[in-house]
């Protein structure tokens, strides 16, 4: 477990180390982006600036003329500034009037004045950013008579804004990216010890299902002695032996019948003989499954309710050995009462239900309930069930404990109908 969790840790380091270099070059990026967008709007404002000054140094300055310049350099604001710091043209204002110095910097004018052209930040509105620049405005003689004042906030701003989305944009992707990551290496963990469970688990299965047939081999030959000897001792001795001498016999040939047909089973698991396959009639596997409880289990009677069945094709034996199994599982836990048997066609297939009232399935086995050895009997052995699944599923079919909606259980087998009569 801790070597799949070291092996686990190398995706995880390439999402960590993914992501931090992801974020810095995202943020490599926006600096340079930054850096960039700010020349290009101060040089975009410096060359409306300039170029209006130049324009205004034969014309008066007019709020007209001001607008637009204000509207082709899509500026918040235009205005021009004298000496006096009055303002005697504004594009969105009044003229007329001092120089607002909440909007307006008296040290970016006064530096204008002196013949410098200065741009940077000016004031804020909210959220909003606005970049002033000063221009000095040149009379007839060259002499700076008054500044030009410049400001650019929303169509400036918006390319920052646009900038800033995008770097926003970059770290959700590469958190999305290693958080991707993230979650396939986590689910490559999951799934590779999945694999090593079932690896491991198909190991184990594998070493008993050898165990089990090299058991079977060696049991079935001297249950063959054992089974001749006891019917040639009947015969031999006839009417010497007393009735419970007889019946004493009959014990010795069910117990060795039992277990041959453990040893078949056991046979069944380890390797998978052909199946005789024809066309089944399964009811009358069923009805014989039936009888052969009722007759087992004195103390139970099988309700049946067969509706009109399709065949199915497939061994009759190996069938009948499996609803067997299942009604008989039935009867041992019920002890005595009605066990109930139902079939019905379900599309292609055909439906079987065994029903009882007994105690039901422990909880702690209902998952591994048909896994060989696995049990929830005290003095069972957990090898019916799994042959039940071997040899159901070898007739392309499934079998499954139906989840508990009452007290007792309920096995449900599925078998596809042969083919013409589909």
């Amino acid at each position: 477990m801790a070597r799949l969790a070291s092996r686990a840790l190398g995706p995880l380091g390439l999402a960590t180390l993914g992501l931090v270099g992801a974020l810095a070059a995202t943020l490599a990026l926006y600096r340079a982006g930054s850096a960039a967008l700010e020349q290009a709007l101060d040089a975009r404002l410096r060359g409306a600036g300039a170029s209006a000054a130049l324009l205004l140094t034969d014309a008066p300055a007019s709020a007209e003329r001001l607008e637009a310049l204000m509207k082709a350099n899509a500026l918040d604001g235009v205005y021009v500034v004298d000496r006096k710091l009055a303002v005697p043209a504004d594009a969105t204002g009044p003229a007329r009037r001092r120089v607002d110095l909440l909007r307006t910097d008296p040290a970016g004018v006064e530096a204008a004045l002196a013949g410098e052209t200065r741009v940077g930040p000016g004031y804020a509105m909210g959220e909003l950013q606005v970049t002033v620049g000063y221009f000095p405005v040149r009379g007839s003689g060259g002499r700076v008579e008054s500044v030009l004042v410049l400001e650019a906030g929303r169509a400036f701003s918006s390319a920052r804004d646009s900038l800033r989305r995008a770097v926003w944009g970059g770290v959700a992707l590469s958190a999305v990216g290693a958080l991707a990551l993230a979650l396939v290496a986590a689910r490559w963990l999951r799934d590779e010890r999945a694999r090593r469970e079932a690896a491991a688990k198909a190991a184990r299965g594998e070493a008993l299902t050898k165990m089990a047939a090299m058991a079977a081999h060696e049991i079935r030959n001297p249950l063959g002695v054992i089974r001749g000897t006891v019917e040639l001792m009947r015969e031999r001795s006839g009417a010497k032996l007393s009735e419970r001498d007889k019946e004493s016999l009959e014990d010795v040939l069910g117990e060795v019948e039992r277990l041959r047909r453990l040893t078949e089973d056991l046979l069944d698991l380890s390797a998978d003989r052909p199946l005789a396959a024809q066309r089944v009639a399964l009811s009358e596997v069923l009805e014989e499954a039936a009888r052969a409880t009722e007759a087992a289990f004195p103390g139970v009677k099988v309700r049946r309710s067969f509706a009109e069945l399709p065949p199915v094709e497939g061994d009759a034996g190996r069938l009948r050995q499996v609803f067997a199994n299942l009604l008989q599982n039935a009867a041992q836990a019920q002890g005595e009462g009605e066990v109930r048997l139902a079939a019905e066609p379900d599309g292609s297939a055909v439906r079987v239900r065994v029903e009882d009232d007994g105690p039901g399935v422990p909880k702690e086995v209902r998952e591994r309930l048909f896994d060989l050895f696995v049990t929830g009997k005290a003095n069972g052995t957990g090898l019916g069930l799994a042959l039940c699944r071997r040899l159901v599923e070898r007739h392309g079919g499934t079998v499954a404990l139906v989840p508990e909606q009452r007290q007792g259980s309920t096995f449900e087998v599925r078998l596809p109908a042969a083919p013409q009569a589909r």
